[in-house]
């Protein structure tokens, strides 16, 4: 049984409405949200430092091959 599309308009209101909630619980709990996303901004570098270790690795192993 195919499912049916989405509406877009429904899930641009659906986005909107996370949107408006996520800003509110920002607003209401700053210090905690300024927390997150500095933990957030710090492990998301630390990934990219991991990922590009490894493709420096792989690309040096594959070049001396």
């Amino acid at each position: 049984m195919p499912v049916p599309p989405s509406n877009p308009q429904e899930t641009q209101a659906v986005v909107a409405v996370l949107i408006i909630v996520g800003a509110c619980i920002c607003a209401v709990y700053w210090r905690t949200a300024l927390r997150v996303m500095l933990i957030a901004a710090i492990a998301l570098a630390v990934y990219g430092s991991v990922v590009g270790i490894d493709a420096v690795t792989s690309l040096m192993a594959a070049h001396h091959r």
